[in-house]
């Protein structure tokens, strides 16, 4: 299931990736594990939970606001960020123009370079945690985790991009959490939510090794 939480976090990031044509990159190990996902049930769960689910809406006005657009630019002024993005790019993974298109969807700060499955559904919702844990249950959870042990061994350009990962300064999230207000309050909004962002946090660490 970790391995389908971490696909699910890539999906905005590749969204734009089977656009561009490319050799055999990082970009075609994007696609193969996009191409597990129910992307349309995915989509339909989404749009139900945006037009019935009061928590989600409330949600989603939270980060078409003053606070999170802060954080929003806070988190990417991290030089570890702003290295990640860059080496993304040079993967040929368009992670500026992806997140660009959430920006824009959210009114935020566009980005710049610093260098260059079917499901029963009565009108059911369940907030934030609702939401997660049915697009999670629609995840293939075998098949991403097969595919995942796949590409560690056949794919050098995943195999690199995990391990950048791992190296990862992820010291500098800690710090801006300390640092800012606006971050402390977007975290004290998502628990109030009911999200349980120790555990997610906890996830993430586990998965790429980060102590």
């Amino acid at each position: 299931m970790k391995i389908a939480a971490f696909v699910v976090a890539c999906l905005v990031a590749t969204s734009a990736v089977s656009c561009a044509p490319t050799t055999r990159a990082l970009t075609d190990d994007f696609d193969d594990f996009v191409g597990l996902l129910p992307l349309n049930d995915l989509l339909d769960l989404a749009m139900r939970y945006l037009l019935t689910d009061k928590e989600v809406q409330q949600t989603l006005l939270y980060l078409q606001g003053e606070e999170f657009s802060a954080v929003w630019d806070q988190f990417f002024e991290l030089s570890a960020v702003r290295d990640l993005l860059q080496y993304l790019e040079e993967a040929g993974v368009p992670a500026y123009e992806s997140l660009n298109v959430v920006a824009d969807f959210l009114g935020l700060s566009p980005l710049k370079p610093t260098s260059v499955r079917s499901l029963s559904l009565a009108a059911r919702t369940g907030g934030l945690n609702g939401l997660l844990e049915e697009a999670l249950a629609m995840m293939p959870a075998a098949e991403l985790e097969a595919m995942f042990e796949e590409k560690m061994k056949s794919s050098t350009e995943f195999k690199a991009l995990f391990e950048k990962m791992q190296s990862f300064d992820h010291k500098q999230l800690r710090a801006l959490y300390e640092s800012s207000t606006e971050v402390q309050n977007m975290i004290h909004k998502l628990e109030s939510l009911g999200v349980d962002v120790d555990h997610i946090v906890e996830v993430l660490k586990d998965f790429f090794g980060w102590n």
